[in-house]
């Protein structure tokens, strides 16, 4: 059978120049002032063509038989967003501040503002009972929600009764009904939650309060301030001569007054009398422990807690800090060590405004939060231009949007709606 492939193209072609056309004179009747670089085109409203007076172009192969269908993305009109909006769309509203002033048109977001919860002016509740109930409020999806404290690192509260009288009552961190979750009971005998975990470790027995968290958990047979119990604290015997060097009396298999090895040296050699702890265990040929030797390359690592370790692999550098104690680091991208060791860059502790430090090949610099920029080039007050929002700045610094029309910016882009067919922009 044969085909007519060139009448099909040919009314192809046809259609193309009247949807082409046909959009033309819309973008220009529509409006007085069209702005034709924020034209974006869509998908046409069903009624875009009155029945009986205009009939949607639409084109068929010719060899289609009855299994023809319409092309709609031929046939059907573009929509043209090309003047310019100057009313919020939901969920987007100008609020006045607590000042009384508008920071930007359209810039409150009702769904989670907590200021500006669903409408302007519609504050999510606080009250000083919240921070005893160990819960709060947010805005979520335009309501006020209750739930409880952030997690912290020695606090967990959840509302495990789902009673709200008594807000979020149990600390999975520490509570023995709920530990680590909702509904975890600790076998009985238990004496404590631990962060979250049933009890300490084997051999490990609780010292302390919940703000230590695991570090209550202490050895008895070795710890010097609690020597086969709970703030038993051991002190050098009265009688006791000198001891042996790199050697103190404290705490050994839970007795108090026992000649012991100082920390970071042990005895390798066995012989107490006259060397005593004779080895330092910080070195690359004993590195936390009797003949341990480092590799090639390696230094021997002595972190702030724990025992030393060999490590640093190439292109790291052993740097030793108050902070951190001993940590092998690569210098071209560490915030804290940023080029040689100890050079902290701005923000590294928190702080910088809507942003965060990055190391670049060894030298400080820092990254904005997504939707922020820093657009005064200061530094001291960070990343301080909400892109989102900031009609000056929308999308992008310097990208301005109409203020003089009252053009908002919604969601990093100046707001474009589609022309009414009249003179002025639609504001609908």
């Amino acid at each position: 059978m044969m085909h007519a492939p060139s009448l099909f193209r040919t009314h192809r072609a046809v259609a193309g120049a009247l949807v082409l056309a046909f959009a033309g004179i819309l973008a220009s009747a529509s409006c007085a002032n069209p702005v034709d670089e924020h034209v974006v085109l869509g998908t046409p409203d069903d009624g875009a063509f009155e029945a009986g007076v205009q009939e949607a172009p639409s084109f068929t192969n010719v060899d289609s038989g009855t299994d023809a269908t319409v092309d709609a993305e031929v046939s059907a009109p573009p929509k043209t967003l090309a003047c310019i909006g100057t009313e919020c769309p939901w969920p987007y509203a100008t609020c006045p501040s607590a000042t009384g002033s508008d920071d930007y048109i359209c810039g409150i977001d009702l769904r989670t503002d907590p200021k500006n919860c669903g409408a302007c002016g519609n504050v999510c509740p606080t009250s000083t009972t919240f921070g005893l109930l160990n819960m709060t409020t947010r805005c979520v999806a335009g309501k006020c929600q209750r739930e409880c404290n952030s997690v912290t690192s020695y606090y967990d509260y959840r509302d495990c009764n789902g009673d709200v009288n008594d807000g979020c009552e149990a600390d999975a961190k520490n509570d023995l009904d709920n530990c680590g979750a909702c509904g975890i009971v600790c076998p009985p005998g238990t004496d404590h939650c631990v962060d979250g975990k049933c009890g300490c470790s084997p051999g490990m027995i609780y010292c302390g309060n919940p703000l230590l968290g695991a570090k209550a958990c202490k050895d008895p047979t070795s710890d010097n301030d609690n020597c086969g119990g709970c703030g038993i604290k051991c002190t050098t015997p009265a009688d006791a001569g000198a001891p042996p060097p790199n050697m103190e009396y404290g705490c050994v298999g839970a007795q108090c007054g026992q000649a012991k090895c100082k920390s970071g040296f042990q005895d390798c050699d066995g012989v107490v009398d006259p060397n005593g702890c004779e080895t330092n265990i910080t070195d690359v040929n004993n590195c936390g422990g009797c003949g341990v030797k480092c590799g090639p390359g390696e230094q021997c690592v002595v972190p702030k807690s724990g025992a030393p370790y060999c490590g640093c692999a190439s292109g790291e550098t052993l740097c030793v800090n108050s902070a951190d104690g001993a940590v092998c680091t690569d210098l071209s991208q560490d915030t804290k060590n940023c080029g040689a060791c100890g050079n902290v860059c701005l923000g590294s502790g928190g702080g910088l405004n809507h942003g965060y430090p990055k190391c670049r090949q060894g030298f400080c610099s820092y990254d904005c939060e997504v939707g922020w920029a820093d657009c005064d080039g200061n530094t001291v007050n960070g990343c301080e231009t909400n892109l989102m929002v900031n009609t000056g700045n929308c999308g992008a610094c310097g990208h301005r949007c109409d203020a003089a029309k009252g053009q908002p910016c919604i969601d990093g882009q100046c707001l474009m709606v589609e022309c009414d067919g009249g003179t002025d922009p639609v504001t609908k």
